[in-house]
């Protein structure tokens, strides 16, 4: 995006309504200087204003990004001066020449481009990849309860040259807690990107140019069949797709600004020493569980007990070795992160991952985007993704 391009746009478009600064301000609901620094070409408009600001000044995305409409060839008229009867047999020889061409390029393209369809998990190693950094490298960092939540789009996964290259469109949007409780949003981001793996690690992430470079760095960076889906993916119904994803994130993860739950201390939850445990809910298999003691002890239980294969014998679930230890951490900032599962009904395949049960019988469950539960099972350096072992009984 071209600072000075996108603000004289904007200005183009309000003074073509006949607006002032101050109306198109009031109706986005930001201030006069705002609006002034954009059409100076001083800032950005903010990630989150980008539909509201469209449809205020009746514009599109792609418009507002490119700084007005682009013309998608560049050609001019230049036969004028040949006669008719010339002018049919260049225009047929062109054609001709031109479907040779294309041909050429449409085979190239197709046997070149070698998709896989066994990495979709690459995608979301990409954004977690991404959010860690913005989680560390943002400036908004340091306010209180800060986190950003990411949505996506795949295109396609290609294996080339030794590397696995995920070509996606990545929406980005932060948020952090003002005083009084008030939701404040921070810094956003939507853009197309190419992230490259080598042996599933990330080497590189790219980004296009933005402005009047934009589509030929589009065309540069992706393989022509993704370029054609990157030209045309941003339009008000994909960015609402994309945007509602972290909406809904983002109203789970602070929900607890609106419940009565934020109040919840140990001693509310827990029974005798036990203030919860997690384990991984929809697995196939029986989950490790991860169970936390009033005295700053953990036990990390990776066994249970097993029939033998070929043995029919029923019995409930009894866990049989264990880790322990103790931790130093605010583990009630897990329970506050997370929703309340004894008022809520959620199907199986349902964005919520982790399920935690308290000592005194309650359960809440959680997601991926509970930053406080990640940061202590690293600091534990457990992983409750893996499978308890049967542990067999004579």
């Amino acid at each position: 995006m071209n600072q000075e391009k996108t603000g004289k746009f904007i200005a183009e478009l309000r003074k073509r309504q006949n607006r002032t600064q101050e109306d198109l301000a009031k109706s986005l609901g930001i201030t006069k200087n705002a609006v002034s620094k954009w059409e100076r070409g001083l800032s950005f408009p903010d990630v989150s204003l980008y539909k509201k600001l469209c449809q205020e000044l009746d514009t599109t995305i792609e418009e507002l990004i490119n700084g007005g409409p682009q013309d998608k060839n560049g050609d001019k008229k230049s036969n004028s001066h040949f006669t008719k009867q010339g002018t049919i047999i260049i225009i047929i020889a062109t054609f001709g020449f031109l479907a040779i061409i294309l041909s050429l390029l449409y085979y190239s393209h197709r046997h070149k481009i070698n998709f896989i369809t066994d990495a979709d998990y690459l995608y979301e190693e990409a954004i977690a990849y991404l959010r860690d950094q913005e989680l560390r490298s943002s400036p908004d960092a340091h306010k209180l309860d800060f986190n950003v939540f990411y949505s996506y789009h795949g295109f396609g996964i290609e294996n080339k040259d030794n590397e696995k290259r995920a070509y996606m469109w990545i929406y980005s949007q932060g948020y952090y807690v003002e005083e009084g409780d008030v939701l404040a949003i921070a810094s956003g981001k939507t853009s197309p990107c190419k992230v490259t793996f080598k042996d599933d690690e990330i080497i590189k992430i790219e980004y296009p140019e933005m402005g009047d470079a934009y589509r030929e760095s589009v065309e540069k960076m992706f393989p022509q069949s993704i370029a054609e889906q990157v030209l045309t993916f941003a339009t008000d119904a994909n960015i609402d797709k994309l945007f509602k994803e972290i909406s809904d994130k983002k109203s789970i993860y602070y929900d607890y600004l609106n419940l009565d739950m934020r109040t919840l201390t140990i001693d509310d939850i827990s029974f005798n020493d036990l203030i919860f445990s997690i384990t991984v809910g929809n697995k196939d298999c029986v989950p490790v569980q991860l169970s936390i003691y009033k005295d700053h002890k953990y036990v990390f239980n990776t066994a249970y007990e097993a029939c033998r294969p070929g043995v029919s014998c029923t019995m409930m679930l009894k866990y049989t070795q264990a880790r322990e230890g103790k931790y130093d951490y605010d583990i009630m900032q897990i329970v506050k992160h997370s929703v309340d599962a004894n008022n809520e009904q959620y199907i199986d395949t349902f964005l919520l991952k982790y399920k935690i049960f308290t000592g005194s019988g309650h359960q809440f469950i959680t997601d991926d985007d509970n930053k406080y539960l990640h940061e202590f099972l690293n600091l534990l350096d457990i992983d409750l993704n893996s499978c308890a072992e049967p542990d067999y009984v004579a």
